[in-house]
């Protein structure tokens, strides 16, 4: 399980990167005000998801504290600001969001009590 924790991890991370990375001129056009912040907050809040349950599968005892649950949502939200920074000045028709960045971390903040709900620790 270990192993499938780590690539649903990495996958989430590349899928991300991925998805953030289509030029703007390749987008479905958005119907509707906050369709991308949606998506923006299902994206980051998989990430958080499948980062807490890869470190519920590992042995060592840190990983499962609450300390190294806010440095894993520092690190998930760093990951979305840094994003935007990128799009910024390496995807052509992308732009700067600070709504975006909002949105990443609320899918982060959002997860926790989800995960804690549906996967109770032991």
């Amino acid at each position: 399980m270990k192993k499938l924790s780590s690539l649903w991890l990495i996958a989430e991370i590349l899928i991300i990167f991925y998805l953030l990375s289509i030029p703007g001129s390749n987008l479905p056009n958005v119907n509707y005000w906050g369709q991308d912040k949606i998506i923006h907050i299902i994206l980051f809040g998989s990430l958080m998801f499948a980062a807490l349950f890869h470190f519920d599968q590992l042995d060592n005892s840190f990983v499962k504290t609450t300390r190294a649950r806010a440095l894993t949502m520092i690190i998930c939200i760093t990951y979305g600001i840094g994003m935007e920074f990128y799009q910024k000045y390496f995807v052509t028709t992308r732009g700067f969001e600070v709504s975006d960045m909002l949105a990443d971390a609320a899918g982060v903040l959002l997860s926790l009590p989800i995960y804690q709900k549906l996967m109770p620790r032991k």
